[in-house]
């Protein structure tokens, strides 16, 4: 062994294999209907639309985990460590989908899965941080890493929001959670200005 820290390429390969399980458990928690009518899929729609919006979620944070990545020289301890605790949470995305789509979006249910959802960036915050102190000495990196750092608050803020929205409304909590991904779609578009 020669003490070498594994590479960033590996530590992007464990993660995509770990994201695709995610998601892989999601999809088996889709249940076929029992009968053969429009209405009894259609009954369907929480699940169909947890699992959408999980989808879209796991997804963008799939894009921005590559994103970070690209920027990594080293996958020492830190990073490796850092990189588990995002995948952990993230790994609580199907059970709380599931639960959340069984209780009919109720306003308990939706305020957990939002709850996920601020964990989550919080765990993001902590990734990008660490990776960010391998940005040393590097101004446009450095740039990059304080308009991430931003959009992340307005994430970490509006995920918070989307808690007790939940029992106002749990549309207006699921509202919340689609237009805050919106603002990761695109990982480049905020880090370049």
């Amino acid at each position: 062994m020669s003490g070498e820290n594994p590479t960033p390429e590996r530590l992007g390969a464990f993660s995509d294999g770990v994201l695709a399980i995610i998601i892989t458990i999601m999809v088996l928690e889709l249940k076929v209907p029992r009968d053969s009518n429009p209405e009894a899929l259609l009954s369907l729609w929480p699940t169909f639309l947890s699992y959408g919006l999980s989808y879209l979620f796991v997804g963008t944070v799939w894009v921005n985990h590559h994103h970070l990545l690209r920027y990594t020289e080293r996958a020492e301890p830190k990073v490796i460590w850092a990189n588990l605790v995002l995948l952990f949470f993230v790994s609580l995305i199907p059970f709380f989908t599931a639960y959340m789509a069984e209780t009919r979006m109720d306003p308990f249910t939706t305020a957990l899965y939002a709850g996920i959802f601020l964990l989550i960036t919080i765990a993001f915050m902590f990734f990008q941080k660490v990776i960010a102190s391998q940005f040393q000495g590097d101004t446009r990196l450095m740039l990059m890493d304080r308009a991430a750092r931003r959009r992340n608050w307005i994430a970490l803020l509006s995920y918070t929001a989307a808690i007790p929205a939940a029992w106002i409304q749990p549309a207006l909590s699921l509202a919340i959670i689609v237009a805050v991904s919106g603002l990761y779609f695109v990982p480049e578009a905020l880090w370049c200005r």
